[in-house]
């Protein structure tokens, strides 16, 4: 796959424009090409994606979870050094693409394009260099803004939506850091990673292990919302955890069980207690996402359900 050239023979004859003798010049063939993938649940490939798609938050997790979710990259390179890559990261609800504004309420824009210089390495693979220019639109909607803190959605530390610059914000341009594309006759980019991978090891395995002993237990009685858009599991090792399936967010902390009063007393991460309230044959409680007052549930079950689930 390295760069074509036509040899051209210019003993006594004008080449552009310079007339040469006894020499051979090279003209570079300079055809545009496109290299895509799109990771999604549906295409079977999501666990496949690395944990990096050069926009403002990791979305394997959710990808590979929520099969509306799709992360799209085009590389396009010149056919000379120069690179063009975008990252698309969207919502797709019944069949159509979800935006930022319509009637779903779940329409979000993570969009990044950078421009800089690549190598052809002759192998099937190609590098490119940290981008001279980047820029990301970062934007959500009713429901998909519940997502931003679960995905830690940033652009260097900033969460507001709006239309970030490298021109501004110079520092942006590590959004897109050198990294080895591997690529097929096919058009296709068949995975890529990082030039320099050890200067992006992290702790996350252990962090997440760290994560998952908070709700390590058996599950007890697992409480759909009244809206069954979120999940109020409780195990029995004095633990819960609120589920948002939709956004893939997570939220644990402690209950207590008072079997008399059949009251759940619940403290989450943050030592906030939420009590529940008898309704009848049911115990009733609100839940606000520990990081953020905008992902609540209400949830409802039978007091005789609870009470056995929790004897």
């Amino acid at each position: 796959m390295k760069k074509s050239v036509a040899a051209v023979l210019t003993a006594g004859i004008m080449a552009a424009g310079v007339i040469s003798s006894g020499l051979t010049v090279f003209a570079e063939d300079t055809e545009e090409k496109t290299y895509s993938v799109t990771y999604n649940l549906n295409d079977g490939n999501a666990e496949e994606m690395p944990n990096f798609q050069f926009i403002s938050a990791d979305m394997k997790g959710m990808t590979s979870y929520d099969s509306r979710v799709y992360v799209q990259i085009d590389l396009t390179l010149d056919g000379k050094d120069g690179y063009k890559l975008v990252s698309d990261c969207y919502c797709v609800e019944n069949g159509k693409r979800a935006e930022v504004g319509d009637d779903t309420g779940i329409g979000f824009t993570m969009t990044t394009t950078a421009e800089g210089t690549y190598t052809d390495n002759g192998d099937d693979t190609i590098t490119i260099d940290t981008p001279e220019h980047v820029h990301h639109d970062m934007f959500t909607d009713t429901y998909s803004i519940q997502m931003k803190e679960a995905a830690n959605m940033n652009v260097l530390g900033n969460t507001e939506d709006g239309s970030y610059d490298s021109d501004d914000l110079p520092e942006m341009t590590s959004m897109v850091p050198e990294t080895v594309f591997t690529v097929n006759d096919k058009d296709e980019i068949v995975t890529y990673n990082y030039l320099h991978p050890e200067d992006y090891e992290t702790e996350d395995g252990a962090d997440a292990a760290a994560s998952d002993s908070a709700a390590a237990g058996n599950e007890l009685i697992a409480i759909p919302s009244d809206d069954e858009q979120t999940t109020f599991t409780l195990f029995d090792n004095g633990t819960y955890e609120f589920y948002f399936a939709s956004y893939d967010v997570k939220d644990n902390g402690t209950y207590a069980y008072d079997a008399d009063s059949q009251t759940l007393t619940i403290t989450d991460a943050n030592g906030k207690e939420t009590k529940s309230e008898a309704d009848g044959d049911n115990v009733k409680f609100h839940y606000e996402y520990s990081e953020s007052d905008q992902l609540t549930g209400d949830f409802t079950v039978e007091a005789a359900a609870l009470a056995d689930a929790l004897k």
